[in-house]
């Protein structure tokens, strides 16, 4: 049993290695030698747990939903039944991960990667529809919960950059996960986000 728990400590601290690479440089630019010798380990060793670039890539993109997912249940679990405060707080702590600088990199590294290689966009497109169907269980839910909004608070640049967020995301979630949105809906919708 320690020898397992081992091995996954290992493969934890390589994957970490590979994170702080992405932090850095693009994906392109990272070698499994370059990986071995962040993680200090032999290349060898690197490929004793992760033969290839792929495997090793597909190991951090798994490693990096299960997080999400974990992370997500566990406040799911801790604010069931709370009316709206349940709804926000899932719903930050979930996106949370995005809005770090370094999170953010290494993401966009792994959707880059997964483009060039169609075992990763597998894991990248079921990801993301659990994502989808996660979010459609928080939005039934919370429904009559979701908190009413004084639109007077947002000031113009906020609204911008809302709606580029929203036209940029889907342009890529519909590249990877299409659902067919047709753009003329999304921009009806967007614009009524922002009608009194």
């Amino acid at each position: 049993m320690a020898s397992k728990e081992k091995m996954l400590q290992k493969k934890r601290s390589i994957l970490n290695a590979l994170k702080r690479l992405l932090d850095k440089y693009s994906y392109s630019y990272i070698s499994m030698q370059s990986v071995a010798n962040e993680a200090g380990i032999s290349k060898g060793g690197l490929r004793y747990h992760f033969p290839t670039k792929e495997s090793l890539f597909i190991g951090l993109l798994e490693d990096f939903f299960m997080s999400i997912e974990k992370d997500h249940l566990q406040m799911v679990s801790l604010l069931e039944g709370k009316g709206d405060r349940a709804v926000i707080s899932t719903l930050f702590n979930i996106e949370s991960f995005v809005l770090s600088q370094k999170n953010i990199k290494v993401f966009i590294n792994l959707i880059l990667y997964s483009l060039e290689v169609p075992k990763m966009m597998v894991f990248v497109k079921s990801f993301f529809r659990k994502h989808l169907e996660m979010y459609k269980q928080i939005i039934e839910q919370g429904k009559n919960d979701f908190p009413k909004i004084d639109k007077s608070e947002f000031d113009l640049e906020f609204l911008a950059r809302i709606t580029q967020i929203i036209f940029i995301s889907a342009g890529l979630l519909e590249t990877i996960d299409p659902i067919d949105m047709e753009p003329q809906k999304l921009t009806r919708y967007v614009l009524s986000l922002f009608n009194d």
